[in-house]
């Protein structure tokens, strides 16, 4: 009886045994499966993440590829109204008979420079004559505009371009026989209002007419 009882103790011992061990397995089986799982997981979010990237990516290079065409095709269009503008001048210098005769202040134009109070300007002088002969004279600039007085007021003053820019020689030069272009900077002091550009032009020469133009103070855009 007793050998018996060991027999039976002693063969659910070993059961036990070979259970616990059998279960550890499972267990460490089914924990690799897991991590084998989350792997994949993982491996196939990160797959995912860089599709998302990648569609969010090409939407933008889309989306930059057709800003980039209408920007295109919008410089194209200023440019090919500038040049149809540059073939009428050119048409009028050659046939003078049809505009106004001598010299003339044609354009002049405002843009802006590096800086708030910063600009930049675009003087152009022609001359419409059957027989063109060179003109020479010099070009004055005269800001017209309202100042902010320390008690509040406003004062109407005219500021010469020798206060507004760094000039090595003062009146602008200039000489041509059919155009010239004049360019230079101007930096505006503060609390200073801007209306209107007088444009004084004196040629050379006994004979030869003073010129005058006002333009209003209109910065182009772009």
């Amino acid at each position: 009886m007793l050998v018996l009882l060991v027999l039976v103790v002693a063969g659910g011992a070993a059961f036990g045994f070979w259970l616990g061990t059998r279960t550890v397995e499972l267990d460490r089986a089914y924990l690799m499966a897991l991590e084998t799982r989350e792997e994949a997981l993982e491996a196939r979010l990160a797959t995912l993440n860089r599709e998302l990237t990648d569609l969010r990516l090409a939407q933008q290079v889309d989306a930059e590829a057709a800003r980039s065409l209408r920007e295109t095709i919008a410089d194209l269009r200023d440019h090919l109204a500038g040049l149809r503008e540059e073939v009428t001048f050119y048409k009028s210098l050659r046939a003078p008979s049809s505009i106004e005769r001598g010299l003339q202040i044609a354009e002049f134009e405002l843009g802006r420079a590096d800086g708030d109070n910063r600009f930049t300007f675009h003087l152009l002088l022609t001359q419409a004559e059957e027989r063109r002969d060179w003109l020479q004279g010099s070009v004055e600039l005269d800001v017209q505009g309202v100042r902010s007085a320390e008690d509040g007021s406003s004062v109407e003053v005219v500021l010469p371009l020798t206060e507004l820019a760094e000039m090595e020689a003062y009146p602008l030069e200039f000489r041509f026989r059919y155009f010239q272009n004049l360019t230079g900077t101007v930096t505006l002091p503060d609390g200073f209002r801007p209306r209107s550009v007088l444009v004084t032009v004196t040629p050379k020469g006994a004979s030869a007419d003073r010129a005058e133009r006002s333009f209003d103070w209109v910065v182009q855009a772009g």
